[in-house]
C-alpha cells in the first residue's frame, strides 16, 4: 500500500528538520550585541520625526553625515521636543507619557541622554504642559552656560518652564502670554526672549534661582498683520535673523543694554515680488556665519497658506552685501541645517520622500550645488535637523 502524499510530506518535512538541526549544531550561537558609535561626530545630523501614524511613539533618527549612513533611532515619546547640549556632550527630549499610550495620567519630563553612546542617563519631571507641537529650534533650549533648560509650554496659555540642569528639577514657570518660543542668550545666559503676537520681542531675565525678574518693555519689529515671521530663527554671533512671509530679513542685535533692531532688507527684487516668489518651509533658512552666507528655500506664485511649501530653488545670499549670489535647485526643502567643520555641509530634508541630502555649501556655482551624499527616505514626518 502506497503512503499518503500528507505522510510524504510529514516525512520530507521531517529529513528537512533533521539536517536543518545537524547544520545548527555546527554553528556558534549568537550574541547580541551593539555597536559603538564612531567618536568622530562630525556632521553628525539628528532628524526629528513626530511619526503622525502613531504619534504617541515618536523617533530621533540619529545619522552619520559624513558617510551618510543610518546609525539609531530613539523614542521620543508623545511629540517630543529634542536640543543638544552647549558643548554637545548631552542631548535633551522634552515629552509627554501616558501609561495607556493615548490616555491616562499625563507625565511630563526631560530625558538627557549622553551624546557619546545615545544612552539614557537620566530624567527631570516637568509640569505637564510642554507643547505638543512640531518640532522647532524654539520649542526646546538651553541657556548659553548650560545650566538652564527652556521648555516651551502650551495649555493652551503659553509659559516656560525653567529647568535646572544642575539640580535635576524645575526651577520656575514663566508666563508669556500672548508670546511663542525659547531664544537663549548668547552671551548672557540668564536671558531668552521670544517672539509675541503684536510683533515684538519680549526678553525675561532670571535670577540665580530660576525665577524671572521683572522684564523691561517688548521691542517691535515686525508688523504682525501685513507681513508675520517665521518663528524659526538663525544667530551669527549676537545677531538674530528671522525672515517673514513676505520675504523681509529682520535683525535683531542682542546688546548687554538690551534689543537693537538693525534695519530690514529684502530677499526679492521688484520682478521676483511681481512673480510671487516667497520663503517657504518649517526649518526654511540657516546660516554659515564664517562666510556671512544665507540660504532660504523659495516658491513662486506663492499664495496666503503656502508659506510652508517645499523649496523649489534654495537662494544664497552675502549677508554683508544683502545681495544673492547664487539660485540653486529646491530638493524640495522643507528644512535645513548648516553644518560646520573644515568641510562644511548644508543638511537638506527632501519633504516630498523624505530623504537627506548633503549639500555642499561653497559651490561656486551661481546655478546648481554640489551634491555630496544622499540617504533616501528616512523616517515617517520628519520636520526638524540639529547637527552635533
Amino acid at each position: 500500500m502506497k503512503p499518503s502524499r500528507l505522510a510524504r510530506l510529514g516525512a520530507g518535512c521531517l529529513v528537512a528538520c533533521l539536517a536543518a538541526g545537524a547544520l545548527a549544531a555546527d554553528l556558534p550561537n549568537e550574541r547580541q550585541t551593539i555597536a559603538k558609535l564612531d567618536p568622530d561626530a562630525t556632521h553628525r545630523v539628528y532628524m526629528a520625526d513626530l511619526a503622525l501614524s502613531h504619534i504617541a511613539d515618536g523617533r530621533l533618527h540619529v545619522i552619520d553625515g559624513q558617510r551618510m549612513r543610518y546609525l539609531s533611532a530613539m523614542s521620543t515619546g508623545f511629540a517630543g521636543q529634542v536640543a543638544l547640549s552647549p558643548d554637545r556632550r548631552e542631548l535633551y527630549v522634552a515629552s509627554t507619557y501616558y501609561p495607556r499610550l493615548y490616555r491616562g495620567q499625563r507625565s511630563d519630563v526631560v530625558e538627557v541622554y549622553g551624546t557619546d553612546d545615545l544612552v539614557f542617563r537620566h530624567e527631570i519631571e516637568i509640569p505637564p504642559k510642554h507643547a505638543q507641537a512640531m518640532n522647532i529650534r524654539a520649542t526646546l533650549a538651553p541657556s548659553a552656560d548650560g545650566r538652564w533648560l527652556l521648555v516651551q509650554n502650551a495649555t493652551p496659555a503659553s509659559s516656560v518652564s525653567v529647568v535646572d540642569l544642575q539640580g535635576r528639577k524645575l526651577a520656575s514657570e514663566v508666563p508669556t502670554p500672548g508670546c511663542w518660543g525659547v531664544i537663549p542668550w548668547p552671551e548672557q545666559p540668564n536671558r531668552f526672549s521670544t517672539v509675541c503676537g503684536d510683533g515684538t520681542l519680549a526678553t525675561i531675565e532670571l535670577d540665580e534661582a530660576g525665577q524671572a525678574r521683572p522684564r523691561g518693555a517688548p521691542v517691535a519689529f515686525f508688523d504682525a498683520d501685513t507681513d508675520p515671521v517665521f518663528i524659526h530663527y538663525e544667530r551669527s554671533g549676537n545677531t538674530l535673523y528671522f525672515v517673514s512671509y513676505g520675504g523681509q530679513v529682520h535683525r535683531l542685535q542682542l546688546q548687554p543694554g538690551g534689543v537693537q533692531v538693525l534695519p530690514v532688507w529684502s530677499l526679492l527684487s521688484p520682478a521676483e515680488q511681481k512673480a510671487r516668489w516667497r520663503p517657504g518651509g518649517m526649518q526654511l533658512f540657516a546660516i554659515d556665519a564664517e562666510r556671512q552666507r544665507l540660504f532660504v528655500g523659495m516658491h513662486a506664485k506663492a499664495v496666503d497658506g503656502s508659506h510652508k511649501n517645499p523649496a523649489q530653488q534654495i537662494w544664497v545670499f552675502d549677508l554683508e552685501r544683502q545681495a544673492r549670489v547664487a539660485r540653486w535647485p529646491g530638493h524640495n526643502a522643507v528644512s535645513m541645517v548648516f553644518s560646520p567643520a573644515a568641510t562644511p555641509r548644508l543638511f537638506v530634508l527632501d519633504g516630498a520622500g523624505n530623504h537627506l541630502l548633503a549639500l555642499d555649501p561653497r559651490s561656486t556655482s551661481a546655478q546648481r550645488s554640489t551634491t555630496l551624499g544622499r540617504l533616501d527616505a528616512v523616517g515617517e514626518t520628519p520636520v526638524y535637523l540639529e547637527v552635533q
